[in-house]
């Protein structure tokens, strides 16, 4: 199975918001509120971060119990939480046009996925996303805001101790969980030179689906209904993925 891969990404589907601003702000009173003011804009849910701790000598920054709400129509509270977050900036590209972000780690995240009759709730935070990425491209998205045209490229990420809870209908309020192996992403953005903010998050985004679709059905879950939702939701996605999705209901 490739869950490890789905936190990977579903780590940085989040946790940009928070290393986009981060760089940009370089003050650590600051960074919470354009944490949760980028996040929340970006995803339209609640995005929300209890402390940061920013050092401007060496760029390095902890996030700490970083949360992004679920949409609405979902029984979970959350989608996303992220304990620790380790963030190290190069402090020499603070003050350019693409801003680096050396090295990122993500501890022990939790991520929900959450299945209904409809949808899931990491589709819903997509199609979120597609419109923050149509604003931030036409310069609507957030233009009283400071740093909105900046773009970043984050050269390592990893994923530790990872934890994806998956919830379906059928489960009558019960869980199914599954632990994750350490993830190492290289070189987000540097093929552009930079994303911005939404853009990051929409090339990343696909990754996440696909992986997270995977993850659920190599679960013991009984996903029967569930399944076909999520084959419906997949459209968007690749026929090598639907291929693997395809072999996964046929066990």
């Amino acid at each position: 199975m490739r869950r490890s891969l789905t936190v990977a990404i579903l780590g940085i589907a989040l946790l940009f918001c928070v290393a986009i601003v981060v760089v940009y702000v370089s003050i650590g009173s600051v960074i919470k509120t354009a944490v949760e003011t980028y996040g929340s804009a970006i995803t339209q849910v609640t995005v929300t971060l209890q402390e940061a701790d920013f050092s401007s000598a060496s760029g390095e920054t902890t996030l700490l119990n970083l949360a992004v709400a679920n949409p609405a129509n979902f029984i979970s509270e959350i989608s996303f939480l992220f304990p620790n977050i380790d963030i190290q900036i190069d402090p020499q590209t603070v003050g350019s046009d693409v801003m680096v972000i050396k090295r990122l780690e993500i501890e022990a995240p939790e991520i929900i996925y959450e299945i209904t009759n409809t949808g899931d709730n990491l589709r819903t935070i997509r199609a979120n996303v597609k419109k923050a990425v149509a604003e931030e491209r036409q310069g609507r998205f957030l233009p009283d805001a400071p740093g909105v045209t900046k773009k970043f490229i984050i050269n390592d990420l990893y994923v530790t101790n990872g934890v994806v809870i998956v919830h379906a209908k059928n489960l009558a309020g019960k869980k199914v969980t599954a632990l994750l192996d350490t993830i190492h992403l290289e070189d987000l953005g540097r093929a552009e030179n930079g994303l911005g903010p939404a853009e990051l998050v929409d090339k990343i985004y696909g990754p996440i689906i696909q992986e997270t679709t995977l993850a659920a059905l190599s679960t013991d879950l009984n996903l029967s209904d569930q399944a076909l939702n999520i084959l419906r939701g997949a459209s968007d996605e690749t026929e090598e993925v639907l291929n693997r999705i395809r072999k996964l209901l046929e066990k």
